[in-house]
């Protein structure tokens, strides 16, 4: 964290550092913003976005309530505290602010999509697609929501839409780890085998962190006849999963049944 600024002006100097990517310091300086106006509501909103964003989310929850009850039409803070509910689990409250965010300003596209994407876990397909449909329509180049509804697509197994919605992600962002990991499920699901290891290659190569990638990797490689290489990948899942061995081990022997009978 940077030390704290001089400015006589801290909350655009906590804006300044937001965008730095300086969580801490963007703490800081909007704290000082409160000291010197408790009333100032945006402040509170964006503290909150700085300590959600840190994984704070108890004292995030607590700004953005605080922001409510100064500006109560304030639909970013109920966007902002739907999300913190979001990450801590509780859909029932996240769906209710993502609900309020959209009644207060429905050309919120993010709430949208936020709303979509619980819709989407509660099985309520229908409801998670045309969330997507109205935040693809607000904001053409909001890729979360065009990656979203390519999974909702992927689900309902139409493929080759889902597809080229991941494809419509990679044209806004090409370094977007989930939309190759994403249409590599959908190739591999396709059948389409090699396109689906080049997507999973480009993953790992963004993201080495992420697991499933290395698993259905490894699925792909098996069904190609490559062992070797296979094993190697199931063993990095293992390693970074280990509660989730024997769920892998299991589609393993699927696929080898489905190999060799």
């Amino acid at each position: 964290m940077k030390p704290a600024t001089t400015g006589i002006n801290p909350f655009n100097d906590g804006l300044d550092r937001l965008q730095e990517g300086d969580l801490e310091g963007a703490v800081a300086e909007f704290t000082r913003a409160i000291r010197r106006d408790p009333g100032h509501a945006l402040a509170y909103l964006n503290r909150g976005l700085a300590r959600r964003k840190l994984g704070d989310l108890p004292l995030a929850i607590a700004d953005f309530d605080r922001a409510l009850q100064i500006h109560p039409k304030l639909a970013d803070a109920h966007l902002h505290r739907g999300l913190a509910w979001k990450k801590k689990g509780d859909a029932a409250r996240g769906l209710a602010d993502f609900e309020k965010a959209i009644q207060l300003n429905p050309r919120l596209a993010e709430a949208f999509v936020q709303r979509g994407s619980l819709r989407q876990k509660q099985g309520d397909e229908a409801g998670a697609l045309a969330d997507f449909e109205q935040a693809i329509q607000l904001n053409p180049l909001g890729k979360e929501a065009y990656n979203y509804r390519g999974l909702a697509r992927m689900a309902k197994g139409d493929l080759a839409e889902a597809v080229a919605d991941f494809e419509q992600v990679l044209q806004i962002d090409s370094h977007y780890v989930q939309a190759y990991y994403n249409r590599g499920l959908v190739r591999q699901k396709q059948g389409k085998l090699a396109s689906a290891i080049d997507d999973f290659n480009q993953a790992i190569s963004l993201n080495s962190h992420l697991a499933e990638a290395y698993a259905n990797r490894g699925l792909a490689l098996l069904q190609t006849g490559r062992e070797v290489e296979a094993e190697l990948d199931f063993h990095q899942f293992f390693r970074r999963k280990p509660a989730k061995r024997l769920e892998l081990e299991k589609r393993i022997r699927e696929v080898r049944r489905q190999l060799y009978r």
